[in-house]
């Protein structure tokens, strides 16, 4: 069985799957990738690391954190 593909756009608001307390309403602020070129002759590559998101704690503290597409589900 094929799992659907699902992206995360700028602005998307999303939540972690996992069952926390409290679990907070993020919104998506862009991919965060890493990039590496090995040497000057090849073409650079880009790798994804995760997806930045930020949210409010339940105090009002501004949070931000990269999160693996896997745990994440928009709302």
């Amino acid at each position: 069985m094929e799992t659907e593909k699902v992206y995360f756009l700028p602005g998307d608001l999303v939540s972690v799957k996992q069952n926390l307390p409290n679990k907070p309403v993020m919104m998506v602020v862009r991919k965060k990738t890493l990039t590496i070129r090995p040497d000057e002759d090849s073409d650079k590559t880009n790798f994804l690391q995760g997806i930045l998101c930020r949210w409010f704690t339940t105090e009002g503290m501004l949070q931000e954190a990269v999160f693996n597409t896997k745990d994440l589900y928009k709302l």
